[in-house]
């Protein structure tokens, strides 16, 4: 048995980014660039007012209020065909150019109506450049303005749709097969009857492959029987990655690993000190990376989130391959008994500067109810027994919450 750290080194030293692809740009929000991303123009293309106001020559603010001549009005899309000369201003909004002649630009809730027609009082100074954004200031034409390895995020996406990118070069996101095992499983259509239980785990799974990046896809239960392992295992090696729940344990109906050993496969760890999730194996076969996971559904998701969810990221092409963790004040004692590095389901908030965690009470790694409520994992360390109240901890945050 293996520790964490050392599982998750393992992991990563074991996968590969993936090969680069083009996909249209509203695809590819949570990718990775691949390649540089050059401005195609000068950003903005004109000095731009940044707010609704007038423009004009800050000279002429010297001595307040300042009574100027309103010879024009420019509009957000239109290009002035006019100047500004001393003692005149023109109103203009927000991302219109600035005329020719203006240095400035004043916000309108600095400025007054006078009773003549055409005439506008300024109330405060502005000095030369306010409120105006430079020709080119924020890209020049041929700037790189998202090099290789950005993230797209939805800014990100705005970014490359301001500078004309309709597709962009991204890391290829993985492809996952799904297989739960186990003689008691059905499908979640069916009413259990006896010691039956419904295929939970397919679909979580799903849900955080879906929530990580990846395209998942369930390849259906395995019952506990050698041929249907292998055959389903064998359709799973398609993939880019092959998660298995069920079956790691060491039960005499627990095949995962025989069928694994049968196939060639090199398993690199099959136990892990960590709670939940001891019974994990993590292998390669071929070009494809495969994760048993435990088949308790507490324990599979928390694995995706410290094993698997890494692995997708690094895929992907992401630098940052683990989830947040923060420091927080721990409201409740908790006991860790295990003898392992714990992740105990949990609830973390921010309040008054700082991250606040409790455990929530739990009945083991099938507890589907309580892990639901959670949004984040109190971290008890594999040397302690106990945290106290009020200490500072660990807690790692869920990214669909954080």
């Amino acid at each position: 048995m293996i520790k964490l750290h050392e599982a998750f080194e393992i992991v990563l030293q074991r996968t590969s980014r993936l090969e680069a692809e083009r996909v249209p740009l509203l695809q590819a929000r949570g990718r990775v660039l691949a390649e540089d991303a050059a401005s195609d123009m000068n950003m903005p293309p004109f000095p731009r007012s940044s707010v609704d106001g007038y423009a004009l020559i800050a000279e002429d603010l010297q001595r307040l209020p300042a009574r100027l001549q309103v010879v024009g009005t420019i509009a957000a899309g239109t290009y002035p065909e006019f100047a500004i000369a001393s003692g005149q201003a023109a109103k203009i909004m927000t991302g219109a150019p600035v005329p020719a002649g203006a240095d400035a630009v004043q916000m309108i809730e600095r400025s007054r109506s006078t009773s003549t027609a055409n005439e506008v009082e300024i109330l405060e100074a502005a000095s030369k450049g306010a409120n105006i954004s430079p020709f080119g200031s924020e890209a020049r034409l041929g700037q790189v303005v998202a090099p290789v390895g950005s993230f797209v995020s939805p800014a990100m996406v705005g970014l490359l749709a301001a500078v004309g990118k309709r597709e962009v070069v991204v890391y290829r996101a993985p492809a996952v097969g799904v297989i739960a095992t186990g003689d008691e499983l059905v499908e979640i259509s069916e009413q259990p009857v006896a010691a039956q239980i419904r295929n939970s785990n397919s679909y979580a799974l799903f849900a955080q492959i879906e929530s990580a990046g990846a395209r998942p896809h369930v390849l259906g239960i395995a019952r506990d029987q050698k041929s249907q392992l292998r055959e389903l295992m064998q359709r799973g090696l398609q993939y880019d990655l092959l998660l298995l729940t069920g079956g790691v344990s060491m039960g005499d109906l627990d095949l995962v690993e025989d069928v694994f050993a049968e196939l060639g496969f090199k398993i690199f760890f099959n136990k892990v000190a960590v709670k939940p999730g001891k019974p994990v194996v993590f292998a390669r076969a071929g070009n494809t990376l495969v994760f048993g996971l435990p088949g308790n559904p507490v324990s599979a998701a928390t694995i995706f989130e410290l094993l698997v969810r890494p692995a997708i990221r690094k895929m992907l092409g992401n630098v940052v391959y683990q989830n947040q963790i923060v420091n927080a004040h721990l409201t409740q004692r908790f006991v860790n008994r295990s003898g392992r590095e714990n992740y105990a389901p949990a609830w973390t908030w921010y309040e008054n500067g700082a991250y606040h965690v409790r455990a929530l009470p739990s009945k083991g790694s099938g507890d589907v109810v309580s892990y639901a409520a959670s949004n984040s994992y109190l971290i008890c360390p594999i040397d302690r027994t106990e945290l106290a109240a009020e200490e500072q901890v660990h807690a790692m945050l869920r990214p669909e919450f954080f």
